[in-house]
């Protein structure tokens, strides 16, 4: 079987990457995002690689009802989640189905480009970077989100560790292929060849709290590119992997309660 390495989820299972991995994991970290880019009401803003808008509807917030946020993402049922959710304060916010590498805005005309844990799954990493460079205002800024190297965030490092040792690599490729992009002189690099001149990169840890893992666990793979081969395992298979997960992570439970550290780099990029 081959697992996908470009998340790109249709139906139910953008469904329930929106219902259990953004108030998780992945919404944390876009508040975390667009507090570093620090917006102030009234910008413009594109959220590229959008999916269902976590950061876009953050910018909203900042940005107030006299700023402009379109979320921008490639797949149409990311943006059919992200279309259903509630209205949010602040600023109204469209979606449009398009391609980071042909970003539909005309030459500097936006104040601030967002991509939240998208760049690592772009084929034509420069090629978009440049396309957010493009597009946005010679006073503006893109801020860009990866994650740092797997180890560094123990319950992803687990995770992977363990389905690979018990399914295969070709499963547990569907999660590791979100740090395809963690090294910080690699980042650095591919922005500067962007044409990026000011580079301002620096790394965020959160300590989030989960759900009870036993049961956290299968819901997250299933809102992941590794549903389809963990569902093919057997029973006692599943049931391994959510055990030895839990028990490894044991140091982060405490009194019922899991808190673990999870870490990303937040990149601003100026002209």
């Amino acid at each position: 079987m081959t697992t996908s390495t470009q998340w790109q989820l249709a139906n139910e299972a953008a469904e329930r990457y929106q219902n259990i991995l953004t108030p998780a994991i992945l919404g944390p970290f876009a508040k975390a995002l667009v507090d570093f880019a620090a917006l102030q009401p009234a910008e413009s803003v594109i959220d590229v690689g959008c999916g269902t808008g976590a950061a876009a509807r953050y910018a909203a917030g900042a940005v107030g009802a006299a700023g402009r946020v379109m979320g921008i993402d490639i797949n149409a049922a990311m943006l059919e989640v992200a279309r259903s959710l509630p209205a949010v304060y602040g600023a109204p916010i469209a979606w449009r189905e398009a391609n980071i590498t042909h970003l539909p805005f005309d030459d500097n005309s936006i104040d601030v480009v967002l991509c939240a844990q998208t760049l690592q799954f772009l084929p034509e990493k420069i090629t978009g970077l440049a396309e957010m460079r493009r597009v946005v205002k010679p006073s503006g800024r893109v801020a860009v989100s990866l994650w740092c190297p797997l180890e560094q965030s123990p319950y992803f490092y687990t995770l992977v560790e363990t389905i690979a040792r018990h399914i295969g690599p070709e499963t547990a490729i569907g999660l590791k292929s979100a740090f395809n992009l963690s090294n910080g002189d690699e980042i650095y690099a591919l922005i500067e060849a962007a044409g990026f001149e000011q580079i301002e990169m620096t790394v965020r840890q959160l300590d989030l709290p989960l759900p009870h893992l036993t049961e956290f666990i299968p819901r997250h793979i299933s809102a992941t590119p590794m549903a389809a081969g963990f569902n093919q395992a057997a029973p006692v298979v599943q049931q391994k992997i959510v055990w030895e997960v839990t028990e490894q992570l044991r140091e982060y439970q405490i009194n019922g309660r899991t808190e673990i550290p999870f870490k990303s780099h937040v990149i601003m990029c100026k002209s």
